[in-house]
C-alpha cells in the first residue's frame, strides 16, 4: 500500500451492512486489514483474462467468423489444459497463479541436450536445473495423470 492511499468507507460504522457481513461470516471486512485485503484483490477477476491473453493472442488471423471461432475455441481448450497441467504436474515448482510466459521461461526454456546412448534416448539437464525444477517429480507426475471417477 502506498503511504498516500486513503480508503473512505462506511464499513464498521454499526450500520445494516455490518450486521449482514457478520451474518455471512465476513466479519474480517469490518477491520482495516480486511478492507485493505479486499482493495488489493479487486482485480482478481481480470487475472483470468490476462492469463488467456498471455497464453494466446488477441487478434484473430482469419477474415471469416467460422475459422476464427474454431481457432478461439481451440485456444480456450488449450488454455484449460495448460491450467490443468500447472495444477496437476507443476504445482510444487511453479505457482498456480503464474502466467504462461512464466511457466515457459522457468520450466520449458531450460538448456538441455537429447542424447541417444545404448538404445535409449536421454535428456541431459544441468544438475542445478534438475534439483531446482524437481524434474524427477515432474516426470513421475506427468506420467501419472489424475484419475476421474464417473458416477
Amino acid at each position: 500500500m502506498r503511504p498516500l492511499s486513503i480508503f473512505y468507507t462506511n464499513l464498521g460504522m454499526a450500520q445494516a451492512i455490518d450486521q449482514r457481513l457478520a451474518a455471512a461470516g465476513r466479519k474480517g471486512y469490518l477491520e482495516a486489514e480486511g478492507i485493505i485485503a479486499g482493495y488489493h484483490g479487486r482485480g482478481a477477476d481480470e487475472l483470468v483474462h490476462r492469463g488467456l491473453k498471455d497464453f494466446g493472442f488477441e487478434e484473430l488471423p482469419f477474415l471469416r467468423f467460422a475459422p476464427n471461432a474454431a481457432l478461439y475455441y481451440t485456444m480456450l481448450v488449450a488454455f484449460f489444459l495448460f491450467e490443468c497441467f500447472k495444477e496437476d504436474v507443476c504445482k510444487e515448482v511453479i505457482p498456480l497463479g503464474a502466467y504462461a510466459a512464466t511457466l515457459r521461461r522457468r520450466l520449458i526454456d531450460v538448456a538441455a541436450k537429447i542424447v541417444r546412448h545404448a538404445g535409449k534416448i536421454i535428456l541431459k539437464v544441468a544438475a542445478a536445473a534438475m534439483e531446482q525444477l524437481q524434474f524427477a517429480a515432474l516426470w513421475v507426475r506427468s506420467g501419472a495423470p489424475p484419475t476421474f471417477a464417473w458416477a
